[in-house]
C-alpha cells in the first residue's frame, strides 16, 4: 500500500498501460517510415530543411513563398533522430506513441488541480483515449496529433498567463507558451486561432487584477509572438485563408454529422461513439457537484464547438484544387473533450478521501470502465485506416532520375473521389508539407484537365495530355491504383513507354517527347506556345526541341547560333519575383504554355540566365530568426539563486 502511494506509480502505470494500448491499436504499422492518408513520405533532414528555407518550391508548376514552419519544427526534433531517420523518425513517434505522449502532457498539466492522483490518472487516460486522437492518427494528420500532445500544456500555460496570480517570471512564462502555441500553429493554423480566443476569454474573465501592465504585457506577447515566430509563412495565410482551416494535412475524407459531433467524432477511419463516455461523465459530475469553477471549463467546451460547426458545416476549396471540401474537426473537438475533462476534475475537488461514501465507489467502478470502453474502441478504431509502414518510399524506382533531370513527376488521383486531385512535383517525388504550398491557379487547372484527358481513352485527348505536360516539364506519369496503363498506351503510341511501378504497386508511365525542366524550343514550336495552341508532337524530337541541363529556380545556359525566334522555357509558372538576362542584360519574361516562364533567345550565341527573386523571403527569414532568439533567450529560467540577505 505505501509503494502505491508513491507519486511515481500513477504516472508509470499510467505510461505503462497506454503504451500497451498504443500498441495494440499500431500493431500493424509498427515502424519509422509511415505514410498513408493526409500524411505523404517525410523526407530527410537535408530534404526538410531545404525546402523550408526556399523561396520557390517544384509543386504544380512552382509556389513561391514560406514553406508550412512544421518543416522548420521537424527539422529541429529530427536532428537528434538523424541515425534512424530524422524527421520521419519524430513523425512515427508522435503517431504511434501519441496516446501516452498526450496522456503524460495531460497529467503534468494537471498537477496543480487539488485531486487525488489516481483521479488525475485517469483523467489523463481518457484525455489520451479521445476519439478525434485516435481518428487523426490512423488518418495521417499529424497537425491534431501535435495539438493533442501539446493541448493540456498550452492550456495549463494561458492559464497562468492569463487568467491565475501573476508571477515574477511573467515574461519567461508567456513567452514559453507563446513558443507552444506557434509550434502548434506552425501544423495547425485554426488550432492557435481557437487558442488566442480562449486566452482572450480569460484575459477578459480574470478575476484578478494584480500587477495589470504585466498582465497586459504577458497577453501581448502571447498573441503578437507566435506571429513573429510563423513570420515567413504569413503571407501565404493571408493570400489563402483556406490553408488556416485545412491546416498542412489538407481538408478531411469524410463530413462528420451531427450525430458524429455529439459523439466527438470527426468522421472517417479511425473515429468512434467512444466519446459519448466523456460526455456522459461530464453531464453527471455538472448534476452531482455542480459549482461556479466549472465556468472556465465550459467557455473551453464552447470554443470548441464553436469551431467544430466552422470546420464541419462551411466548406472551402482546398489550395491545391478541387471541389470545395469541410476541414477535418479534430482540432476543435479536442478542445471540448479538454474542457469536458476539465469539468469532471473540477468535480472531484470537494471529494477528500477521509470522507469516502458508496457514491464515490461507484465514481472509481464508472471510471475505471469509461476508460476501459475508450481503450478497447481506440485499439479496435485503430487498427483501421489508411496509415502504413513504408520501409521504400512509393517513387524509389524513379528518385534518382527526377533528382539528376529536374523533370516532374505527375500522380494521377482516383477518378471516383472528387477531392483526390492530382499531385505534380519537379525533381522530387511528392512530400511532407507539399499540401500547404500554394501552386499557380493556372497550372493547378492545367494538372487537373491532363488527368481527365489521360483517364478519358480518347486518342486525341490522350495526345493532347502527354504533349503538354511534356513540355511542362513531365517526365513520369503514376496511374491511379488498379488501372494497369494498357488503355493510356495504346492512346498515345509511341509518346509513353512502360517503366518501373511504384513499390506499393501503382503502374508508372514514362513521356518520350523530347523536353526537359528547361527546354530550347524552336521558332514554330515558340509561336504556339505563345498563342495558346498545344505543343505539336512532331516539334518535341530534335533538333526542334532540345532538353537543357538545367533546373528551376536558377537557371544558366549558354545558347549557340541559330534561327530566329527560339524560346527557352522553363517548367515553371510565371509569378510575380522571375528575372532574366541575356548577356547580362535584363529582358521581359515571356508566357508560353498558358503561363510557363520563357525568354526569347537571340540568333546568335548568347549566355542566358533565370531566376526567382528570394530577397523578400530571405529577409522574413531573418525576422523570424530574430524572433527565435529572443525566444530562446527569454524563456530559459534564469540558472541564478536570488542572493539571501
Amino acid at each position: 500500500m505505501r509503494a502505491l502511494r508513491s507519486r511515481w506509480v500513477p504516472p508509470a502505470v499510467l505510461t505503462g498501460v497506454l503504451t500497451v494500448v498504443a500498441l495494440g491499436a499500431h500493431s500493424g504499422r509498427l515502424g519509422l517510415s509511415l505514410a498513408g492518408g493526409a500524411l505523404l513520405p517525410v523526407g530527410d533532414l537535408g530534404d526538410v530543411w531545404s525546402e523550408y528555407l526556399a523561396a520557390w518550391h517544384g509543386t504544380v508548376g512552382g509556389a513561391s513563398g514560406g514553406a508550412p514552419p512544421a518543416l522548420a519544427v521537424l527539422g529541429v526534433l529530427g536532428a537528434p533522430l538523424a541515425p534512424v531517420g530524422g524527421p520521419a523518425a519524430v513523425v512515427a513517434v508522435l503517431l504511434l506513441a501519441d496516446v501516452p505522449l498526450a496522456a503524460l502532457s495531460a497529467y503534468a498539466a494537471t498537477r496543480r488541480i487539488p485531486v487525488a492522483r489516481w483521479v488525475r490518472a485517469s483523467t489523463a487516460a481518457a484525455y489520451g483515449l479521445l476519439p478525434p486522437a485516435t481518428a487523426a492518427a490512423v488518418q495521417g494528420r499529424l497537425d491534431v496529433v501535435v495539438l493533442h500532445v501539446l493541448l493540456p500544456l498550452l492550456l495549463a500555460g494561458v492559464f497562468v498567463v492569463t487568467y491565475g496570480p501573476m508571477r515574477e517570471r511573467w515574461l519567461s512564462a508567456s513567452v514559453l507558451c507563446a513558443l507552444g502555441v506557434a509550434t502548434t500553429a506552425a501544423f495547425s493554423p485554426v488550432a492557435c486561432l481557437l487558442l488566442l480566443l480562449v486566452a482572450s476569454i480569460a484575459f477578459v474573465a480574470a478575476p484578478g487584477r494584480d500587477r495589470p501592465r504585466a498582465r497586459a504585457g504577458a497577453f501581448a506577447v502571447l498573441v503578437l509572438l507566435p506571429a513573429g515566430l510563423l513570420l515567413p509563412w504569413l503571407p501565404v495565410l493571408v493570400a489563402h485563408p483556406v490553408l488556416v482551416l485545412h491546416g498542412v494535412s489538407g481538408p478531411g475524407t469524410q463530413a462528420p454529422t451531427l450525430v458524429e459531433l455529439l459523439a466527438l467524432d470527426p468522421g472517417g477511419p479511425g473515429g468512434s461513439p467512444a466519446g459519448v463516455v466523456v460526455v456522459v461523465a461530464a453531464f453527471t459530475a455538472v448534476v452531482a457537484r455542480p459549482t461556479s469553477r466549472m465556468a472556465p471549463a465550459a467557455g473551453l467546451v464552447l470554443v470548441g464547438v464553436l469551431g467544430a460547426a466552422v470546420l464541419s458545416f462551411v466548406p472551402a476549396r482546398p489550395v491545391r484544387g478541387g471541389p470545395a471540401a469541410s476541414a477535418f474537426a479534430g482540432a476543435p473537438l479536442l478542445l471540448v473533450g479538454a474542457g469536458l475533462l476539465v469539468t469532471v476534475l473540477v468535480a472531484c475537488v470537494r471529494v477528500p478521501e477521509r470522507t469516502r461514501t458508496s457514491r464515490t465507489r461507484v465514481a472509481v467502478v464508472g471510471a475505471v470502465c469509461g476508460v476501459s470502453v475508450l481503450a478497447g474502441c481506440d485499439v479496435i478504431a485503430g487498427r483501421g485506416g489508411p496509415l502504413v509502414n513504408q520501409p521504400s518510399p512509393p517513387m524509389e524506382p524513379m528518385i534518382e532520375e527526377l533528382a539528376s533531370t529536374g523533370r516532374g513527376v505527375l500522380v494521377l488521383g482516383d477518378p471516383e473521389a472528387p477531392h483526390d486531385v492530382p499531385r505534380l512535383t519537379s525533381g522530387r517525388a511528392p512530400r511532407f508539407g507539399d499540401d500547404a504550398l500554394a501552386p499557380v491557379e493556372t497550372m493547378a487547372s492545367r494538372a487537373q484537365a491532363w488527368q481527365r484527358q489521360l483517364l478519358s481513352g480518347r486518342p486525341e485527348a490522350v495526345t493532347s495530355a502527354v504533349t503538354s505536360a511534356a513540355a511542362s516539364g513531365v517526365l513520369f506519369v503514376v496511374l491511379p491504383r488498379g488501372d494497369d496503363g494498357r488503355p493510356l498506351r495504346s492512346a498515345a503510341g509511341e509518346l509513353a513507354e512502360p517503366a518501373p511501378p511504384t513499390t506499393d504497386g501503382r503502374a508508372v508511365l514514362r513521356l518520350t517527347p523530347e523536353a526537359g525542366a528547361a527546354t530550347l524550343i524552336s521558332s514554330e514550336q515558340a509561336r504556339r506556345s505563345v498563342s495558346g495552341l498545344p505543343p505539336d508532337a512532331e516539334l518535341l524530337t530534335p533538333p526542334a526541341s532540345a532538353a537543357v541541363d538545367a533546373a528551376p529556380p536558377e537557371i544558366g545556359v549558354r545558347v549557340s547560333e541559330g534561327p530566329e525566334g527560339r524560346l527557352l522555357v522553363l517548367s515553371a509558372a510565371y509569378e510575380p519575383g522571375w528575372r532574366a538576362t541575356v548577356d547580362g542584360v535584363a529582358v521581359p519574361i515571356v508566357r508560353a504554355w498558358e503561363g510557363q516562364v520563357a525568354v526569347a533567345v537571340p540568333p546568335e550565341p548568347a549566355e542566358v540566365r533565370v531566376s526567382f527573386d528570394s530577397a523578400r523571403h530571405d529577409v522574413l527569414l531573418l525576422g523570424q530568426l530574430a524572433a527565435v532568439l529572443f525566444t530562446v533567450l527569454t524563456a530559459l529560467p534564469s540558472l541564478r539563486r536570488p542572493a539571501r540577505r
